[in-house]
């Protein structure tokens, strides 16, 4: 079995932070276009099992084709996490990245049929 590594994306302080919490690979995005890039080449890696995205970097990417790799990859998993000055909108986040993994809305009422 392969070992993947975490590989993080963002602005300034999202890759340092996680570099100082041992993440061994991170990226400090310049702009659009070069989220595009990157997202794109780490999507494309077989030694990346995690891709950790900053919400205001991943919201950045509007190409089409890149936005629908990252809303269906599974192998790598994208992860996108609120950065220091940006709200936190986790719970949709990871409710969405639940039902993709396992194929069930943690938060469904299953009491209605």
């Amino acid at each position: 079995m392969q070992n993947k590594k975490i590989v993080v994306l963002g602005s300034e302080v999202l890759p340092l932070g996680m570099k100082l919490a041992g993440v061994s690979e991170s990226h400090t995005v310049k702009d659009k276009e070069d989220a595009e890039r990157r997202m794109n080449a780490m999507l494309d890696r077989d030694d990346v099992g995690i891709i950790v995205i900053s919400q205001g970097v991943a919201e950045s990417i509007t190409d089409r084709r890149t936005r629908y790799r990252i809303d269906n990859s599974l192998d790598p998993l994208v992860v996108s996490v609120a950065d220091y000055n940006e709200k936190e909108g986790g719970e949709d986040t990871l409710r969405r990245l639940i039902l993709r993994a396992v194929g069930v809305d943690i938060l469904q009422d299953r009491t209605k049929s």
